[in-house]
């Protein structure tokens, strides 16, 4: 459905994402519908990449404190988003992303750790990363040194 609507988006499909779409991700019963949850944000933002901050800002305000598993899908969505995201629109979201992500890889939980260092594997977000390293590294830096002492591995 979301392919075939015209550009530039209607306001009405705008308000569509950020108060019904995104809401979705505080639902118990996310891991039912969550891959296609994803995939409607993920055709959003390829129809309108100036969507992109609202949506990872949403993503991280509903980033779940407790669930690991609903976590793994978080970053597993995140990933998708960051596969499509424009290096102007990554630049605006990437301070309060890359916190997330440090706290993601302190996880003692190790699927959720595991995942968020996963991300280093894609090609597309080493070279969003490499381009912003003096603005990263100083992020991530500290919960990847702190690993190294005391994490389970």
């Amino acid at each position: 459905i979301i392919n075939g609507f015209a550009l530039p988006l209607k306001e009405e499909h705008k308000v569509f994402l950020i108060k019904v779409l995104l809401p979705l991700h505080k639902v118990k019963t996310l891991s039912v519908y969550h891959p296609q949850l994803a995939y409607c944000i993920v055709q959003f933002l390829e129809k309108d990449p100036s969507l992109t901050q609202p949506v990872i800002t949403g993503l991280l305000k509903y980033w779940p404190k407790t669930h690991s598993p609903k976590e793994v899908m978080f970053l597993n969505e995140l990933e998708e988003i960051l596969d499509v995201i424009e290096p102007a629109e990554f630049q605006k979201v990437m301070v309060s992303l890359f916190k997330q992500l440090a706290k993601c890889v302190s996880s003692p939980h190790f699927q959720v750790a595991e995942r968020a260092l996963y991300y280093w594997n894609n090609e597309y977000i080493m070279s969003l990363i490499t381009e912003n390293a003096a603005v990263i590294l100083p992020i991530m830096f500290p919960a990847l040194y702190k690993n190294t002492k005391t994490h389970w591995n």
